[in-house]
C-alpha cells in the first residue's frame, strides 16, 4: 500500500510539472499569435489576455494525451535511474502490478476529463465565439440550431439579416420553408420574406416561390408593401463549408447535450456523422489516455544499466505521435463513412493498449 501511494505521488507530481510546462508554453505561443491576429481590431491588452485564457482549455485538452505520456515516461525513467524499480521487482512486484496504480489514476482522470472538463471546454469555446462576435472579429455571421429549426444571422454595413428555416440539405446549401427578417442598424424591421426554399449559390441565397413585405416607417405610421416573386437573390457572406463547420460544432457542445443535438441535426436534415464520431471519441478518451501511459512506461521500465535511455525516450515519443496520427486517420475515415464510427473511435486506443501490453509482457518474460 505504501509503495502504491509512493508511485501515485511520483506520477501525479510529474503530471503536474509537465502540465504546467505545457501551459506556459501554449500561453506564450498563443498569446503572441493572438496579439498579431487581433492587432487590427484595436483591442486592449486585457481583452487579448481574456481571449487567450479562454482558449487555454481547448489546447490543453488536445495535448493532454501527450502530457500524460511524458509524465509516465518521466516517472518510470526516474524510478529506473534511482534503481527503485529494480528494488520493487526484486521484492516480487511484477511490471503489470507496478503499472496498476498509474493506470487506475489515468482512468479516473480520463473519466473526469470526459464528464467534467469537456463541458468546461465547450463553455469556453462558446464564450470565445461570443466575444469575437462582440469585438467584430472574423465577421458577423452566426449559425445555430433551435427548437424551431435552423437560425442564421449575417451582418452588413447597413442592415442585419436573420434567416429561419425548418430544415436543410445535408451540406447546408439548401434551406426549406424559409423566413427572412431584415433589420436596420437601429433595430427596426425593414423587410420580411417568406419562401419555399433558398439555395446558396455563388455568394447569394436564391429564394424561390415566396412573398416579400417591405416596411417604410413614416413617423407614427408604417407603410407596408407586399409582392410575390418566383426567384429573389440575396447577397450573403456565408458559405456551405462555414455552415457545416461553425454550426453545431461538436467541440462547443457539452457531452451531456450531444445526443439531443444529434437528434435535432437528424430532424433538421443535417448529416450528424461528425457529432456522432466526436461523442464516441470522448467516451473512448480514458482508454486513449491509458494507452499513452502504457507507451511511456513500456519504453522506460528497462534498467538504466542497459543504456540507450535517450533512444527509448525518442521511440516512446514517436510511438505516441504515431498512435495520435492513427487516431486522426481513423476519425477522418469514420467521418467519411469509410469505416464504422465505433471502430474509428475505439480502434486506435484499444490497439495502442494491446500493443503496449504485448511489449510489457515481452519485457516481463525477458
Amino acid at each position: 500500500m505504501r509503495m502504491a501511494r509512493y508511485i501515485l505521488v511520483r506520477f501525479l507530481m510529474n503530471l503536474l510539472k509537465v502540465q504546467l510546462a505545457f501551459l506556459m508554453l501554449v500561453f506564450v505561443i498563443d498569446g503572441v499569435e493572438q496579439a498579431q491576429v487581433l492587432s487590427p481590431y484595436n483591442l486592449g491588452g486585457f481583452e487579448v489576455l481574456h481571449l487567450v485564457a479562454l482558449r487555454m482549455p481547448q489546447f490543453l485538452m488536445k495535448i493532454f494525451p501527450l502530457v500524460l505520456m511524458l509524465a509516465s515516461l518521466s516517472t518510470f525513467v526516474g524510478l529506473s535511474r534511482s534503481s527503485e524499480l529494480v528494488v520493487m521487482r526484486a521484492s516480487g512486484q511484477s511490471a503489470l502490478k507496478i503499472l496498476m496504480v498509474p493506470v487506475m489514476a489515468t482512468l479516473v482522470i480520463g473519466i473526469l476529463a470526459t464528464t467534467v472538463i469537456n463541458p468546461i471546454v465547450a463553455a469556453s469555446l462558446r464564450r470565445t465565439d461570443a466575444l469575437l462576435a462582440e469585438y467584430n472579429v472574423g465577421g458577423q455571421s452566426l449559425v445555430s440550431l433551435g427548437a424551431k429549426g435552423i437560425w442564421l444571422r449575417q451582418g452588413g454595413a447597413d442592415s442585419q439579416f436573420v434567416i429561419q428555416a425548418d430544415r436543410t440539405s445535408f451540406n447546408g446549401s439548401i434551406l426549406f420553408k424559409v423566413n427572412l427578417y431584415e433589420f436596420s442598424p437601429n433595430g427596426s424591421l425593414t423587410r420580411r420574406i417568406q419562401a419555399d426554399s433558398a439555395r446558396l449559390d455563388d455568394g447569394a441565397w436564391l429564394l424561390r416561390n415566396g412573398t416579400e413585405w417591405q416596411f417604410d416607417y413614416l413617423g407614427a405610421d408604417t407603410k407596408t408593401t407586399q409582392q410575390s416573386f418566383d426567384e429573389l437573390p440575396l447577397a450573403t457572406t456565408l458559405t456551405s463549408q462555414e455552415i457545416l463547420e461553425k454550426f453545431a460544432s461538436p467541440q462547443a457542445v457539452p457531452i451531456w447535450d450531444l445526443p439531443a443535438l444529434i437528434q435535432r441535426l437528424t430532424d433538421a436534415g443535417f448529416a450528424s456523422q461528425r457529432q456522432k464520431l466526436f461523442l464516441q471519441s470522448e467516451l473512448a478518451r480514458p482508454l486513449l489516455l491509458v494507452a499513452m501511459v502504457l507507451i511511456g512506461a513500456g519504453f522506460s521500465m528497462r534498467h538504466a544499466r542497459f543504456g540507450q535511455t535517450g533512444l527509448m525516450v525518442l521511440i516512446a515519443v514517436f510511438s505516441a505521435f504515431l498512435l495520435y496520427a492513427l487516431k486522426s486517420i481513423a476519425e477522418a475515415l469514420g467521418t467519411a463513412n469509410e469505416i464504422p464510427i465505433e471502430l474509428a473511435a475505439w480502434g486506435p486506443p484499444v490497439a495502442g493498449i494491446l500493443l503496449t501490453m504485448g511489449l510489457l509482457l515481452h519485457l516481463e518474460d525477458g
